[in-house]
């Protein structure tokens, strides 16, 4: 079920939240439960069951664990054993073909013949075990406790506006708000706003810059041109941003009108001036688990400077296998882990000297070679794709189909993504901040695009978001 359809914002959000409103505090948990596991069964029954049962696993693994102590040597068992099951769910539905695939790749004369399974990947699969494991560790370090009652659990792992691509979140993070919430109608007309501010990113930015994306790399090798190739990626620049970032607007807005306060997932991300910087300000929730669960334990920054490299470079090789089940992904995370690497051995002691706007346009640059890596289907693309790029006398035959909201959506999205970038943006910052009637304003602009979006849900096809398929 997507945020942005019409079932979703006329009558399954609008019958829960009344239902959840007028539910006594004792019974809130279980209208929020209900809800949950109802949206997701929507669109995931079979898996909904597997993660209802793992979930179970881990509420009872914890327990155990807990109980041994933190850090206990007889608990690493139990951590062992929660860990292996989260990951087994996970391998088994998002790399079991793709293992198939390449061992077949790799046989030469196709001597043998491997059949492929039926899976069909869960939306959100990801996000859902990364959690679960989290809490597993959390429990076993001493960073947080075991859930007191299996509905505040299953409210955490199923908490509907999180559920499908995140940000994802520690159990120790929301402990507190599963426990006491504090709901007003201040929160859910912030929420609300929230909600439609996301609710634009998505549909009048990020899917009109998706038609533009979609006709360019269906486009074969001969007819790309190289006006072509520079006008898919930037596209798609734009089309990646806001589509994740609106859902995460959209997550955290339905999240503030039930009372929960979830971290924030973006930054600006494409004023970064370095990798490094991009990282701290893209999918901010990821990159803060790769760091805790994945960096520091292999010793991060404790062990030789080589090493450290190699850590480094390691996680961000394997946080292109989390995005993806295609060699592609993993390039693309060999790619990023390569310019972290840089950053550390020389680029950012180098830059310090130069321009913070020469810095942030030519980290954009390489981010944008980066996302070619990422939307490209096969290692062929990226090359035929790559290599346009960079030859303006390549010109392609083919005609894309650019109409005046495409136009609009590509420069608004391009002003939206660069503004603190532009001159005077702090001073224009600061003095809307202290306008008086900024709130009018802010309605009545939202209250346009919102039903304009309203009009473009309705009238279009099926949309989902990108981050659905990892």
């Amino acid at each position: 079920m997507l945020f942005s359809s019409p079932f979703f914002i006329f009558i399954f959000f609008p019958l829960f939240l009344f239902l959840f409103f007028i539910a006594g505090a004792k019974l809130r948990d279980y209208v929020l439960l209900t809800g949950s596991l109802g949206f997701y069964l929507w669109g995931e029954p079979t898996f909904c069951l597997i993660a209802i049962a793992s979930a179970l696993l881990d509420y009872g693994l914890c327990k155990i664990i807990y109980r041994l102590g933190v850090k206990n040597n007889q608990a690493k068992r139990y951590v062992a054993i929660g860990i292996i099951a989260n990951l087994a769910i996970l391998f088994y539905y998002k790399y079991t073909n793709f293992m198939v695939s390449s061992i077949t790749q790799l046989i030469p004369g196709g001597k043998y013949h491997f059949e492929f399974f039926d899976i069909i990947l869960p939306i959100g699969v990801s996000f859902i075990v990364f959690e679960k494991i989290t809490y597993i560790i959390d429990v076993y370090r001493g960073t947080g406790k075991p859930a007191e009652g299996i509905v505040k659990y299953l409210n955490y792992v199923f908490l509907f506006p999180k559920l499908l691509a995140g940000p994802i979140i520690k159990y120790h993070e929301i402990e507190q708000q599963l426990h006491h919430r504090k709901n007003s109608l201040d929160d859910i007309g912030a929420g609300f706003k929230r909600f439609i501010r996301g609710l634009i990113k998505k549909v009048l930015i990020a899917d009109t810059c998706g038609e533009v994306v979609n006709q360019v790399f269906d486009l074969p090798a001969n007819q790309l041109g190289f006006s072509h190739a520079w006008l898919g990626i930037i596209c798609f620049t734009l089309q990646i941003y806001f589509d994740f970032s609106g859902y995460s607007d959209m997550a955290l807005g339905i999240a503030k009108m039930l009372g929960f306060r979830l971290r924030e997932n973006f930054n600006l991300p494409y004023i970064a001036t370095s990798f490094t910087d991009f990282w701290r300000r893209w999918h901010i929730s990821l990159s803060t688990w790769i760091r805790e669960y994945l960096y520091i334990p292999l010793g991060g920054s404790r062990v030789t400077q080589t090493r450290m490299y190699l850590n480094l470079w390691i996680c961000f090789l394997l946080s292109g296998l989390w995005h993806g089940a295609n060699w592609t992904f993993v390039l693309w995370g060999a790619y990023n882990g390569l310019f972290l690497v840089l950053d550390k051995v020389f680029w950012l002691k180098a830059s310090d000297r130069l321009p913070s706007l020469f810095r942030a346009v030519l980290t954009l640059f390489f981010v944008m070679i980066g996302w070619v890596i990422f939307r490209s289907s096969n290692f062929d693309q990226i090359h035929y794709y790559l290599k346009t790029l960079i030859n303006p006398m390549q010109s392609g035959h083919a005609y894309i189909d650019i109409t005046p909201d495409i136009m609009l959506s590509i420069l608004v999205g391009s002003t939206l993504a660069l503004a603190a970038l532009l001159p005077g943006y702090a001073n224009i910052s600061r003095v809307y901040a202290n306008w008086h009637w900024r709130f009018s304003l802010e309605s009545v602009v939202f209250s346009v695009f919102g039903f304009f979006c309203i009009c473009k849900i309705v009238g279009v096809s099926f949309n989902p978001f990108l981050y659905f398929r990892f």
